[in-house]
C-alpha cells in the first residue's frame, strides 16, 4: 500500500466505545466499520457495512486486502435496539453472533493469502458468565448466561470466537470480558456506562477497557485485568 503507518480495523466504530477508543489509536491508520457513520472529528477511513448481511464477509475480506490491517478490533454489537434502530430480534442476532463469525471468517481468508492480521480482539462481557456466579469469575469459569438476550448473545459470540480462533492462521486472539456495572441496579449499566455520562465509576471502567484494547493492539504488556473487575483471556497457539 506504500503507507508506513500500520492499519487497524475497528468494527462498531460508531458506538460509544468505538468513538472513545478512536482518539487513543493515534499511532494507527484507523479504518472504521459500521452500518452508520460515526459522529467524530478524529481522522479515520470509514467503511459502511452491515454485518447482519452475508455479503459483509466478502466486503470485509476485500477491505482487509486493500488496507492490510495488523489488527482487527471487533466491537460491533447491538445492545440497545431502540437507539440503533434495529428492532428485529432476528436481525440483531445476525449482527451480534453471525456477524462475529463473518468477521472471523474474513480474517481467516485474508490470512490464507498472506498473514497480515496479527491480532484479533473481541469485546465480550462478564454477562457471558451468567447471573449465578458464587465467586469472582476467572478465565476458566464456564460461560453460562441464560437470562436476558444481551448476555446470551455475548456468550454465543464469545463461543464463536473461541471455536474459530485456531483457524485464524497465526493471528493472536484476545477475548475481553469487562465488568462495567456502576452501582446496585442495571439502570447504571445502561445509563452511565453506555451513554457516557461524565464522571462515575462506569466512565473509569470504560477508560480502563479502552486502554486495555489499545495496549493489546500496540503489542504492549496489558495491565493486570483483575483490577476494576475485568476478566480477559488470551488464546495462545492459534494458527
Amino acid at each position: 500500500m506504500g503507507n508506513s503507518i500500520p492499519s487497524i480495523v475497528v468494527t462498531g466504530i460508531s458506538g460509544n466505545l468505538g468513538r472513545q477508543l478512536l482518539p487513543m489509536l493515534g499511532t494507527f491508520r484507523v479504518v472504521g466499520v459500521d452500518f452508520r457513520p460515526p459522529q467524530t472529528n478524529h481522522p479515520l477511513q470509514f467503511e459502511q457495512m452491515d454485518l447482519a448481511e452475508e455479503a459483509s464477509c466478502l466486503q470485509l475480506l476485500q477491505l482487509f486486502r486493500d488496507v492490510r490491517p495488523v489488527a482487527v478490533v471487533h466491537l460491533a454489537f447491538v445492545m440497545d435496539a431502540v437507539r440503533t434502530g434495529l428492532l428485529d430480534p432476528d436481525r440483531i442476532w445476525k449482527t451480534n453472533v453471525a456477524g462475529t463469525a463473518r468477521v472471523m471468517e474474513a480474517v481467516t481468508e485474508a490470512n490464507r493469502e498472506w498473514p497480515m492480521v496479527e491480532k484479533f480482539v473481541f469485546l465480550s462481557s462478564v454477562s457471558a458468565y451468567g447471573p449465578d456466579l458464587s465467586k469472582p469469575a476467572t478465565e476458566e469459569t464456564p460461560l453460562a448466561a441464560h437470562t436476558y438476550n444481551y448476555g446470551l448473545q455475548k456468550m454465543e459470540a464469545d463461543r464463536v470466537v473461541q471455536q474459530r480462533a485456531p483457524a485464524l492462521r497465526g493471528c493472536s486472539v484476545y477475548v475481553l470480558r469487562p465488568h462495567i456495572f456502576a452501582g446496585a441496579d442495571v439502570d447504571n449499566y445502561f445509563m452511565e456506562a453506555f451513554r457516557g455520562i461524565p464522571g462515575g465509576a462506569s466512565k473509569r471502567c470504560l477508560g480502563t477497557l479502552s486502554n486495555l484494547l489499545r495496549s493489546v493492539c500496540a503489542d504492549a504488556v496489558p495491565p493486570t485485568p483483575a483490577r476494576a473487575g475485568t476478566a480477559w483471556a488470551e488464546l495462545h497457539g492459534v494458527g
